[in-house]
């Protein structure tokens, strides 16, 4: 079942959020990554094993159908990331959801974890998840070709940035993104607005203290072939939060929930399962 919504943040922007699955079921959040969109977790809206579930994804802010304010200080804010999923939660009444994130989306995570802690969540899975940003650990665990890309990314030069999308895409996976995915992937990617895409980077955050303070089970789903966000990231996610299991998976890249839907489906399926119980 597919419905959508508006839901207004903190600020005023205008968030653009889809749900699927039964919406009575325990809710299952999906937040996508950098200059991507909620369609990028299409295979779990239609996995048989998750439609149980309540499932809710919505296009970050400068994304997809979502707002896109014109001034950086709009995508720098931890507190206007935070209300961004706070506004989503709140706005669909989800009761402790299970938060899946992807890539840039760790970093919308830790900014929700670090204003209103985990205690309205059953469980965490960080998927290929990045958690620092601007700093030197956060360059030690980013892939050459992602940092490489950057300046193609926030280039005005339309050549130029088609070309850095779709060299970044024909890496997001090992055994290539088939047609006609890989152009509805490139047409939302070069969607969002270079210079949106700029004031994301230019952010400096660590996150580890709040890492640290997490209490939920966690899962840490990384492919050992991602060149954007390196296992390096992954690893350390396991060493520092609590209660953290990786799944580090053979020949996968940066997309493990789209490489290998059927994998990622099933051990999602699984985890939230137990996390639900868990909170009962």
């Amino acid at each position: 079942m597919l419905n959508n919504k508006t839901v207004t943040s903190v600020d005023g922007i205008g968030l653009d959020v889809r749900t699927f699955g039964n919406p009575e079921g325990q809710p299952i959040l999906f937040v996508h990554g950098f200059a991507q969109s909620l369609w990028c977790w299409q295979k779990q809206f239609s996995a048989p094993e998750l439609q149980s579930f309540h499932l809710v994804a919505f296009d970050m802010r400068g994304h997809g159908r979502s707002d896109k304010p014109d001034f950086a200080a709009a995508y720098q804010s931890s507190e206007v990331w935070a209300g961004d999923v706070a506004a989503v939660i709140d706005g669909f009444a989800l009761e402790n959801p299970l938060a899946v994130f992807w890539s840039y989306s760790g970093l919308v995570l830790c900014d929700y974890l670090r204003r209103y802690g985990d205690e309205a969540l059953s469980g965490i899975n960080f998927v290929s998840a990045r958690t620092k940003v601007g700093t030197p650990a956060a360059k030690e665990m980013s892939g050459t070709l992602f940092s490489d890309l950057v300046p193609g990314f926030c280039s005005t030069d339309v050549v130029r940035r088609e070309a850095a999308v779709r060299l970044f895409l024909e890496n997001l996976t090992e055994d290539g993104i088939p047609d006609p995915d890989f152009y509805t992937m490139l047409g939302y990617n070069l969607a969002v607005p270079p210079h949106i895409c700029a004031a994301m980077l230019d952010r400096q955050l660590d996150n580890d203290d709040v890492l640290k303070r997490s209490s939920v089970p966690t899962v840490i789903t990384h492919g050992d072939h991602d060149n954007s966000v390196l296992p390096l990231m992954a690893k350390h996610h396991e060493r520092i939060v609590p209660k953290a299991e990786l799944s580090l998976w053979p020949n996968i890249g940066h997309a493990p929930f789209y490489e290998d839907a059927d994998r990622f489906n099933a051990e999602l399926a699984r985890f939230a399962s137990r996390c639900f119980k868990l909170r009962k």
